[in-house]
């Protein structure tokens, strides 16, 4: 199995205020120290005996008491502790995340060592959550055919009855520079499958517009200030990834819409279950 790093999904930075809560040892207040001598193996082997702790599913009051005995016996500093409790959460993640997706049972794990990471600021915490429960929704999609449906009011969109706006995100609208080189297929009969993107580079293919891309129920769009598209996913004949930007096929049409996107994978699990629906 393929172990793909989280630090692929990780591109925002910024401080917020610590966590709520004081943390206490023994009476005293643990302060961050400036001048802290570099402890990196102690904050290795925390985080190796909290992520070993989750991975064995024996996260409980015991293991959160002997951590807790081991930061104050290595003097770990609330920053160098806020470290070692995303290293564990880095460990963890390369583990559960290695089918392109995450099931039901490895994102109730992943949860709770959220919740255990009581150092870590929220806006660290919230970008963890947020990237597990991306992996969580490719699995619900991919092997449960749950589609997310999201707030029609992210896409502008004159909504059919009972269309659905399953994807909405900003993107670039892409123009063909050369010859467009085959990527995978999404089709009917070639399903998407998370995890097996190789190339998801620009290929021949060059940035024209900004706008947003969006997926309904039955049809896929592009809005920018001075192009646009709206194409009926039964008139696809396929869309394609890899080498080059998401791009879609109408049925007897040679040269594809395309546009680029930061979410690939997801749009394509989306897809080949409404290809699947066709």
């Amino acid at each position: 199995m393929r172990r793909i790093p989280i630090s692929r999904f990780l591109n925002d930075t910024g401080d917020q205020p610590v966590f709520r809560k004081w943390i206490y040892y023994g009476g005293h207040t643990m302060f961050f120290n400036l001048f802290g001598k570099n402890k990196d193996e102690y904050m290795a082997a925390y985080a190796k005996k909290l992520s070993d702790a989750v991975l064995d599913d024996a996260l409980d009051e015991t293991v959160l008491e002997e951590l807790i005995r081991y930061a104050k016996e290595k003097d770990l500093s609330n920053k160098q502790l806020a470290s070692a409790q995303a290293m564990a959460c880095d460990k963890v993640f390369e583990e559960l995340y290695q089918e392109g997706y995450m099931t039901d049972e490895d994102y109730e794990l992943y949860q709770s060592l959220i919740e255990a990471c009581y150092m870590m600021k929220e806006k660290e915490k919230y970008r963890y959550q947020t990237i597990a429960k991306r992996c969580n929704a490719i699995y619900k999609i991919q092997e449960e055919g749950l589609l997310p449906k999201i707030n029609p009011d992210y896409a502008s969109v004159k909504y059919r009855e009972g269309e659905a706006l399953h994807f909405a995100a900003s993107a670039k609208l892409m123009k063909l520079s050369g010859t467009n080189e085959k990527g995978l297929v999404i089709s009917k009969d070639s399903p998407f499958r998370a995890g097996s993107l190789k190339d998801p580079s620009n290929g021949p293919w060059k940035e024209d517009i900004q706008g947003a891309f969006w997926i309904t129920t039955e049809r896929v769009g592009f809005r920018g200030k001075n192009a646009s598209f709206t194409l009926e996913i039964k008139d696809l004949d396929h869309a394609e990834l890899d080498r080059g930007p998401l791009r879609f096929f109408e049925k007897g049409k040679e040269i594809p819409e395309a546009v680029r996107i930061d979410d690939y994978e997801m749009a394509g699990a989306i897809l080949t279950n409404l290809f699947q629906k066709q």
